[in-house]
């Protein structure tokens, strides 16, 4: 990620966040549309600072509003008179209408992240958006109040609005700032109170979110981009919250319906594809996950085609097939390739997936059947085997990686893994595990098999050998066609430890 993309991460945040047209809607579609891939833990990494450039943002705007608030509910709860005042009242409201976003987020939280996947989707959801404001303004009350005015069921409705914002594509200030007017409270009260109703939301997700944050080594490694794509997002978020409550005083929200409308028929009629590459480098990129990158480039270097090639790397199967999806890289060298992909492919090599244990453990040989009952939990102690009695640890990879993926529709089908296993985010830290922990037990490529683990010898093995492919957006030509064809021909002494010719 470079220093202008987050800058323009954080100008689309600053502006989308506050006005009513999503700000998740636009950071899944613009950067693809525009062909931009990063890697996962980066985009998390970036998303989370930007939402935080944003809440700093309100919580700035509002600070005196949030001051009295607080101070007042203090002061109320120690005198036990907590609704005498305006600002205690509006505090407490405020808590009320937080409870929807707070119970319903969790349950969604899996199809959030789904959806983040699915620009055709979210686009189809800004038209909602869209119906709804226009719904707003076709059948919205006469009669109009101030927000000191709102009661706890007004609070309790304008929340259950803020709930569906937790779909990309729905906008949260648009659907609340729609929710206050159909409780007939005015364009500006409704939007303050939007305003004011969403801190409590974002500082949850924040705390929750940050946990994980300032663990990645993405943070260190990219922060300058990082830095400004907040600082924008903050000062970009400040100004558009005093121009939409201005703007609110005296207009409607239909200009934001009919943006909203047009955006969302494009995506969803016209589709989502990446904006064409007008300008072709001279370098050829080829995606490469952990699993391969030693492989290609080896490859890369001792072919004819090292100056005009380049790899890069993405922490995920699931990553690199989305990157190559939305155009972010021209080709990815992947371990698992979707069936119902509509990507292009071709075989280059193979491997093979090892059931891997301590090297301590007295059993050298399993079944299919018996991997199955292990990785479920139905058998729990290798004396079940005829080994010495001992419990077994279970080492899976996370949901999403290609071992996993590979390893569960050979051994597991449709059914998941034990809930007690330990899930690992890298093949080092499985082997690791593995090799350390009495009974246990894992999976791993080939490629990274050593002497500090045993692969199991598996009653039809040959299930185990799987192609690699190189996947492509279109049809490949030029040199890395050339590239393909020559790999196909290597030699097995040409093709890194783990990997042998297609036949």
């Amino acid at each position: 990620m470079t220093v202008l993309q987050a800058i323009s991460l954080g100008i689309i945040q600053g502006i989308t966040e506050f006005l009513p047209i999503s700000s998740s809607a636009h950071l899944v579609l613009v950067p693809h549309w525009l062909g931009w891939s990063f890697d996962t833990q980066l985009e998390f990494t970036v998303d989370i600072l930007l939402h935080l450039g944003t809440l700093v943002a309100v919580i700035t705007y509002f600070w005196q509003d949030i001051k009295a608030i607080i101070y007042s509910l203090l002061v109320g709860l120690w005198n036990r008179k907590s609704l005498e005042d305006d600002n205690a009242k509006l505090g407490l409201l405020i808590v009320i209408a937080t409870i929807p976003a707070g119970v319903i987020g969790v349950g969604l939280k899996g199809f959030y992240l789904e959806m983040l996947d699915n620009p055709r989707g979210v686009a189809a959801l800004l038209l909602v958006t869209a119906l709804v404001i226009i719904a707003s303004e076709l059948y919205s009350p006469k009669i109009r109040t101030k927000i000191k005015d709102i009661r706890w069921l007004d609070a309790l409705i304008i929340g259950c609005f803020q709930a569906l914002a937790i779909l990309p594509g729905i906008s949260r200030s648009g659907v609340t700032i729609v929710g206050g007017i159909l409780r007939k409270l005015t364009r500006e009260s409704a939007a303050r109170f939007s305003f004011l109703m969403a801190i409590p939301v974002m500082v949850g997700a924040g705390l929750v979110a940050g946990i994980e944050l300032f663990t990645n080594h993405l943070l260190w490694q990219y922060w300058p981009a990082i830095l400004a794509g907040f600082f924008t997002a903050l000062f970009v978020g400040i100004v558009s919250i005093h121009w939409l409550l201005r703007y609110l005083q005296t207009h409607s929200l239909w200009p934001f319906a009919w943006y909203c409308l047009l955006v969302g028929l494009v995506g969803t009629l016209l589709g989502c594809s990446p904006a064409p590459i007008v300008i072709k480098e001279s370098v050829s990129t080829v995606g490469v996950t952990n699993a391969t990158s030693e492989l290609v480039s080896d490859l890369i270097m001792t072919s004819p085609y090292s100056d005009d090639l380049k790899i890069q790397i993405y922490s995920s199967n699931r990553q690199l097939i989305k990157a190559v999806s939305s155009g972010g890289v021209e080709s990815g060298v992947v371990m698992y390739f979707p069936e119902d992909s509509n990507l292009f492919s071709v075989p280059l090599a193979l491997t093979r997936l090892h059931a891997i244990v301590q090297p301590d453990l007295d059993i050298d040989e399993l079944s299919i059947e018996d991997l199955r009952s292990v990785f479920v939990g139905s058998v729990v102690d290798w004396g079940e085997f005829g080994g010495v009695s001992e419990p077994i640890k279970l080492a899976v990879r996370e949901e999403g990686d290609s071992a996993r993926t590979i390893f569960e529709l050979i051994v597991l089908s449709t059914v998941s893994p034990s809930s007690v296993a330990r899930v690992f985010a890298g093949e080092d830290l499985m082997i690791e595990y593995v090799s350390n922990t009495q009974g246990s037990i894992g999976y791993s490529w080939q490629s990274f098999v050593n002497s500090d683990v045993k692969s199991l010898e598996i009653t039809d093995s040959g299930l185990f050998s799987v192609p690699v492919y190189a996947v492509s957006y279109k049809e490949s030509s030029g040199v890395l066609r050339n590239w393909f064809a020559w790999v196909q021909q290597r030699p097995r002494n040409d093709l890194s430890d783990g990997f042998t010719p297609i036949p």
